[in-house]
């Protein structure tokens, strides 16, 4: 009678045991399917890089005269020191890595005795002729004036991304008409480095 016993106990015991040990990973299972679930959704660490700001203007000033009227032409060339031009640079699963460059514009000014005409010039300026991908990223960097006709201002702007190599530069000239600026119409778009 010992052993039916004996072995009924040791039969309760191990079905006990088995039944604790499935309670006790339940919870476990359950417990990591509540982080995976946080882990997903919480926000990965963005790190941020803001350039320094930018203190250098260019300057240009020319005498002319176009229709028999006496006007200066005077370009700037300056940055905004406004953080507006944002890349992701990467990201793995815990950090962003997110670049902030200032957006460079160009101001011209056409002076009469009596009127100022005005124009700024960014990149948004060049979308049409620029590869999109390039664009999304780029940002001006200088300007010159190549050489001035009596109706016309022919131009050379750089674009290119900020802290690499990859830069277009594009030829373009800008007609006077009377006292007015008109608009942008480009000549040539050339590939300078990558």
């Amino acid at each position: 009678m010992k052993q039916p016993l004996m072995l009924f106990f040791m039969f309760s015991f191990l079905v006990s045991c088995n039944q604790k040990k499935t309670a006790k990973t339940q919870p476990n299972l359950q417990h990591k399917k509540e982080l995976e679930t946080l882990q997903l959704t919480k926000k990965k660490d963005t790190i941020k890089y803001y350039w320094a700001l930018t203190t250098d203007t260019v300057f240009y000033k020319k005498h002319l005269e176009i229709h028999h009227l006496k006007q200066t032409l005077e370009l700037k060339t300056y940055s905004l020191n406004d953080s507006s031009m944002v890349r992701v640079l990467s990201q793995n699963k815990e950090h962003v890595y997110v670049d902030h460059a200032h957006k460079k514009v160009t101001d011209f000014k056409l002076r009469t005795n009596t009127t100022i005409t005005k124009k700024q010039i960014d990149f948004t300026d060049f979308k049409k002729i620029l590869n999109p991908e390039f664009y999304t990223a780029c940002n001006l960097f200088s300007t010159e004036i190549d050489s001035l006709s009596e109706d016309a201002i022919y131009l050379t702007s750089d674009l290119a991304i900020p802290d690499t190599d990859h830069q277009w530069r594009v030829r373009y000239l800008i007609k006077i008409k009377g006292k007015q600026l008109g608009a942008l119409e480009f000549l040539k778009t050339t590939h300078v480095g990558m």
